[in-house]
């Protein structure tokens, strides 16, 4: 009975082990096209402030700052000041627009407090304790600019403490690297606390528009406004741009002045989407500026292919072997028309074992004549995965199949209980019989 046991145990180990070992051939990393993506790897660090603008004569605006961003690279084609901090509502409008997309139920209804319903400056006249949709407080707060409704925008998404909502725009701020920025209200509305910069302000729009919410925000032209009667009104973009400027995919218009405009637009041709910021500028000539940056950008500058997805860009040496590594992503930058742009290019390669696919093995550098540093990672074109030893292979298996061991132990546990039970009932009738012995002696004695 006691040798049944034990070798019904020992069939269920070797079963467990065998499954283990399957379990772990079917985990073993996939070389080549079938691992899983990784990330871009692409770290871009922008030159010098007038950016790729220094190899290319610059136009001369009105505006006292502004600059020009390609939208995907960032890199900068222009700027005129773009660091000053000025105070710009425009701003504070995007950002409030971009916090409450991220933080809040675009579903929802906002109900209007009576904190919310009577600001300074534009408003559309919002109800005190009517409800409207979210989104079209939205639509209607990039239209307009209205003041209401960013407040009550606010007052919603933080649950009426607009100190809160003020720190999560700072919060935003910071996270973007809006490093000249502070914002003290979301209406935009005039205040010695509140700044922000062209290159700040460009950065905001660069990561918001990656946001399709709000790309449908920006870019829209008109939207019909029911406020709380039956009868529409259409809230027009005050950017004469989408109408004036072919390509021009999104914009906003702002001013604390009338003397002083804002206005920032993206325009997209071919394969070149521009980011343009310009900041109080005089009402007569702010859209004739951001023409000119616009022309500027497109008629002088290109983007091209700097390295393609699945190029070799190093060849480094492990144990012998020579291990091919690639970029795993397109990677394009700006230039001016007809030059190539590129003044050096380093690599480097750090190779241990396991070499996988996901995981990068080296850098490459491209640094552009505007002192751009365009940092690559570079991963393995295929994997090596170095035989695990029998050890090794065991503890895999154990934490691979642990219930199964969970069962084996439990089980080794229960075949020594009994194995214990079995020897003192042996151990008892030794006993016995000795003692039985040992009274017969006595007894013949």
């Amino acid at each position: 009975m006691l040798k049944r046991r034990f070798a019904i145990l020992l069939t269920v180990i070797y079963m467990a082990f065998l499954a283990s070992s399957v379990s772990f051939a079917g985990t073993m990393p996939i070389s080549g096209a079938n691992a899983a993506e990784p990330d871009s790897g692409v770290d871009i660090v922008i030159g010098n402030e007038a950016g790729v603008a220094s190899k290319v004569p610059a136009p001369e605006i009105s505006a006292p700052s502004a600059i020009l961003v390609e939208a995907e690279t960032g890199q900068i084609l222009y700027e005129k000041e773009s660091r000053i901090p000025l105070h710009i509502s425009a701003a504070c409008k995007i950002m409030t627009t971009l916090v409450a997309i991220e933080n809040a139920d675009l579903s929802s209804y906002v109900t209007v407090s009576s904190d919310s319903a009577r600001p300074e400056g534009s408003a559309l006249n919002l109800e005190i304790g009517a409800k409207y949709k979210l989104t079209d407080l939205l639509y209607a707060t990039m239209l307009t600019s209205a003041n209401d409704t960013a407040l009550a925008i606010a007052d919603h998404v933080s649950s009426g403490k607009i100190d809160r909502f003020i720190d999560k725009m700072n919060e935003t701020a910071a996270r973007l690297g809006m490093h000249n920025t502070h914002f003290a209200n979301p209406t935009g509305l005039l205040d010695i606390r509140q700044f922000t910069t062209a290159e700040d302000f460009a950065l905001l729009i660069k990561y918001a528009i990656k946001n399709p919410t709000f790309n449908s925000l920006f870019s829209a032209r008109s939207r019909p406004w029911y406020g709380t009667g039956s009868r529409p009104e259409i809230l027009t973009n005050s950017n004469q741009l989408f109408w004036s400027y072919e390509g021009v995919e999104g914009g906003k218009v702002g001013y604390n002045n009338k003397d002083q405009q804002t206005v920032v637009s993206t325009a997209l041709r071919t394969n070149v989407k521009l980011i343009c910021v310009v900041l109080d500028a005089p009402e007569t000539t702010m859209y004739t500026d951001a023409t000119t940056l616009f022309d500027y950008g497109f008629s002088n500058f290109w983007k091209s292919t700097l390295v393609s997805k699945g190029e070799l860009l190093k060849t480094a040496d492990l144990d012998g072997k020579p291990i091919r590594l690639i970029s795993q992503s397109d990677i394009m930058y700006m230039h001016p028309i007809g030059e190539n742009y590129i003044r050096e290019f380093t690599s480097t390669a750090e190779l241990t074992l396991p070499l996988k696919t996901t995981i990068p093995a080296g850098t490459a550098t491209y640094i552009l004549d505007d002192g751009t540093e365009v940092n690559i990672s570079l991963y393995p074109e295929t994997e090596i995965i170095p035989p695990d030893d029998t050890w090794t292979k065991f503890r895999k298996s154990i934490v691979d199949n642990k219930d199964i061991f969970i069962l084996i132990i439990v089980l080794l546990v229960f075949e020594g209980i009994l194995l214990l039970f079995n020897l003192g009932k042996l151990f008892g009738k030794l006993y016995t019989y000795l003692m039985n012995r040992s009274s017969q002696k006595r007894r013949i004695d």
